[in-house]
C-alpha cells in the first residue's frame, strides 16, 4: 500500500471512529468538536483524491517534496486516530 492509500484508509478510519464517539452522550462542546473532526477528515478525503490524480497527471510536483509532505500528513493522521482509539477506549469502558 503507498503512501497515499495509507492516509486514505487512515482518514476513513478516523471517520468512522468520530461517528462512532459522536453516539456516545457527550456535551454540546464535545460534539461539535467531533462534527468538526468529520468535516475535516471528509475534506481531507476529498484532497486526497484530487493530489492522487494530481500525481498521476502532472509532472510539476517534485517528488521529494511530495513526498516529504505525505510523511508528515501520514505521522499527523496516525496520531489522530491513536487519540480517537484512546476516547473510544474510554467510551466504551
Amino acid at each position: 500500500m503507498d503512501t497515499l492509500e495509507q492516509i486514505g484508509h487512515l482518514v476513513m478510519a478516523a471517520l468512522a471512529k468520530a461517528r462512532e464517539l459522536k453516539m456516545f452522550v457527550l456535551d454540546s462542546e464535545s460534539r461539535q468538536k467531533v462534527e468538526e473532526l468529520m468535516k475535516t477528515a471528509k475534506d481531507s478525503s476529498q484532497k486526497i483524491d484530487a493530489l492522487t490524480e494530481a500525481t498521476a497527471t502532472n509532472g510539476k510536483l517534485d517528488k521529494a517534496m511530495v513526498d516529504s509532505a505525505l510523511d508528515r500528513i501520514l505521522a499527523a493522521m496516525k496520531g489522530v486516530n491513536e487519540e480517537l482509539d484512546r476516547l473510544l477506549a474510554k467510551a466504551r469502558g
